[in-house]
């Protein structure tokens, strides 16, 4: 059996542009070696989907008159794919588990016993293939056309796969470049595999959740933050598709995505601080900016306006201010809409899947750079998570006595906290430690829900104070004096939910603070820790 490492990026293109980069000028005379291949694949799994939960896809590829059966081992959070893979040649149409014993596979189906393994879904493509020189970089571009089938449905193929044979993987991001500088393309953060059992499970179009990335205590630094944001950017590719039809909740997790990817890089500024960290950072603000509007009227009607109208419903101001801000919002999607089917999104995306893969922090020469990626990572989280929390426990025990603004820079350090907290989780899994990080975790989210609820009445109230001081222009008095007093109303009904949120959020803190580390601080050398303290001082 055949065992080796890809290294890939994928593009999806639409179908009719795939012609449009064959003709082009500066690709017809690159594309060297075309072959031509009709695959036709079926994946295999367990009704409970035990192969996929656990890292793997089976599959048989029929390619001419032989079958062939793949093994793959898949990195998950992916930006840039890294898969173990084991191939061979059997006999027939279904899997042959007696020949993959040595496999990783083959080893984990023995510890947990037998699964009876079914079809679930099958790929039909073709398949050209082209060889790529570009400065001593040995690239193969396959263009796969065709369709994935399960359960009587179907979803289209057309792609673009880059696979590294020579060279680093910053050569695959710069003939992605070029081919976005020709047609419209979007990085694929889902394999055809993914997106087969999203079909067979008619879940293709659901929002996406966030997900931790699998770290463990012998990585360094450097990898766990390209882990992270390889997650991050996968969260927020699966769901900005779904904000061009509106998806609310599609909306909130592609902002999620934004906020805990600035996070990680915050958290994790030590190690990457290089050349181009400011320019990744300055796109996610843009996009930022873009989607922030929309969510936050989508909040402001369904959870301020929203239940002060059911307590009204014969208070007409109230009805004028809900259709308002449902125009204000409808403009608002349009910008989100926008921002995301523009040039400006792919190329941010792919400039930060770059910069995580193989930006300049990740190979400087430098000394003092290279002895922070190197650092342990659990050495790292350690030291993280103690200064974050030390400054949540001091600032906290103040809660009463902060000012709107001081409540604001206490949220924002619990929320980077509690991302911290989840993204070393997966260093923590002993039955006690993980006991006390899912303590910590729900305090910090208690504590992050009741500062963001009163941030919010503080931002809500200068909404509605504007509503009450600058009467509609189109209106008649006594339809401004109903939406002042309407207004009035909802920043009464806000105000009055302070005190309470005040004394939630002094709770959640002091039940912070009762928590205890989950986490142990590793033993070091001066040598090892001089790099990182310098590094915490810096911006």
């Amino acid at each position: 059996m055949v065992s080796q490492t890809e290294v890939e990026l994928k593009l999806w293109v639409a179908p009719g542009d795939i012609a449009a980069l064959r003709n082009h000028p500066h690709f017809a005379g690159a594309l060297h070696h075309h072959s031509r291949q009709m695959l036709d694949s079926i994946y295999f799994d367990s009704d409970d989907r035990f192969l996929r939960d656990h890292g793997f896809n089976l599959r048989v590829r029929h390619i001419g008159g032989k079958s062939v059966q793949t093994i793959k081992s898949i990195d998950h959070g992916v930006g840039l794919f890294e898969r173990s893979e084991w191939e061979q040649t059997i006999a027939g149409d279904e899997p042959d588990l007696a020949q993959v014993s040595e496999t990783a596979l083959g080893r984990l189906l023995a510890d947990e016993g037998g699964r009876e393994l079914k079809p679930v879904f099958e790929t039909r493509f073709e398949r050209s293939a082209y060889h790529l020189d570009r400065s001593g970089a040995d690239v193969v571009m396959a263009i796969d056309e065709g369709e994935i089938l399960a359960t009587g449905s179907s979803r289209p193929i057309s792609e673009i796969e880059l696979e590294l044979k020579q060279g680093c993987p910053a050569d695959l991001f710069k003939i992605a470049r070029e081919i976005l500088d020709i047609v419209p393309a979007d990085l694929g953060f889902k394999s055809k595999s993914e997106r087969g059992y999203e079909l067979a499970a008619k879940s293709a179009d659901a929002v996406e959740m966030a997900s931790d990335p699998e770290l463990n205590a012998d990585m360094s630094a450097g990898r766990a933050f390209t882990l992270v944001g390889r997650a991050c950017l996968h969260h927020l590719a699966a769901n900005a598709p779904l904000i061009i039809g509106r998806d609310g909740t599609a909306l909130h997790q592609t902002r999620v995505a934004l906020r805990r990817l600035r996070a990680a890089i915050s958290l994790f500024a030590a190690v990457v601080a290089d050349d181009r960290i400011e320019a990744i950072k300055t796109e996610l603000k843009w996009l930022a900016r873009e989607l922030g509007p929309a969510r936050d009227l989508d909040t402001l009607l369904s959870e301020v306006i929203g239940p002060v109208r059911e307590r009204n419903r014969h208070e007409p101001g109230l009805v004028s201010i809900s259709k308002s801000f449902a125009r204000k919002r409808l403009k608002s999607y349009r910008q989100a809409q926008e921002a995301v089917r523009s040039a400006r999104f792919r190329m941010m995306v792919l400039d930060s899947a770059e910069w995580v893969e193989a930006g300049p922090w990740s190979s400087s020469a430098d000394v003092l750079m290279r002895a922070r990626r190197e650092m342990p990572v659990e050495l790292f989280a350690s030291e993280q998570l103690s200064r974050r929390y030390k400054k949540i426990r001091r600032r906290g025990a103040k809660i009463n006595d902060l000012d709107t603004a001081q409540l604001h820079g206490l949220r924002i350090q619990v929320k980077k906290a509690r991302y911290a907290t989840e993204f070393f989780s997966g260093l923590y899994r002993g039955r006690k430690s993980a006991k006390q990080l899912r303590y910590v975790k729900s305090s910090l989210m208690q504590l992050q829900a009741y500062l963001g609820r009163l941030n919010d009445i503080a931002t809500h109230k200068a909404l509605f104070l504007d509503v009450i001081d600058h009467p509609a222009k189109a209106g008649t008095e006594e339809q401004s004096r109903r939406r002042a007093f309407a207004a009035g109303l909802i920043i009464g009904d806000q105000q009055a939910q302070i005190e309470g949120l005040l004394e939630r959020a002094r709770k959640a803190h002091s039940r912070f603070e009762r928590a205890k580390k989950f986490w142990k601080l590793p033993n070091r050398n001066s040598a090892t820790a001089a790099p990182v303290a310098a590094a915490e001082t810096q911006p």
